[in-house]
């Protein structure tokens, strides 16, 4: 797997921990049909599909990329979430998500993320899957 498919791959994991709601049976059954690695590509597709994944995606990708950005950097050490000072309207939301992915991108590695991915995509409920296998991750 590609650093860019793994990246792709934890945008989506991570957006279906972050919606409230399951998805729509027809989402669900073409994640049934991904198979990973080969098909991450058709994931952005799936995202954009469904308006309140795709919000959430967005959101993911983008603070993914951010935290991406400070690494290419070459920052030694793990990213932190710091509030921008000039910002004081910060919404909660991103700030949970931010420490929440650099809690992830430290505990997963890439075998894991396939397992992980294969374990949410063939569940009946991925939403519900993603929100108990990444809550496990999250309290170790």
């Amino acid at each position: 797997m590609q650093p860019i498919e793994a990246f792709e791959l934890k945008a989506f994991i991570l957006s279906l921990y972050q919606i409230n709601s399951p998805l729509p049976d027809d989402i669900q059954a073409q994640l049934k049909t991904i198979n990973i690695p080969g098909d991450i590509d058709q994931l952005y597709r799936i995202a954009n599909s469904y308006p309140p994944l795709k919000t959430v995606y967005d959101q993911v990708y983008e603070n993914m990329a951010g935290i991406a950005k400070i690494r290419s950097k070459g920052v030694e050490s793990l990213p932190q979430h710091v509030p921008d000072a000039i910002n004081t309207e910060i919404d909660n939301a991103s700030r949970e998500i931010e420490d929440e992915l650099v809690k992830f991108d430290q505990e997963v590695d890439q075998n894991k993320l396939i397992l992980l991915s294969q374990q949410i995509f063939q569940a009946l409920n991925p939403v519900k899957a993603a929100k108990e296998v990444i809550a496990t991750i999250l309290s170790l």
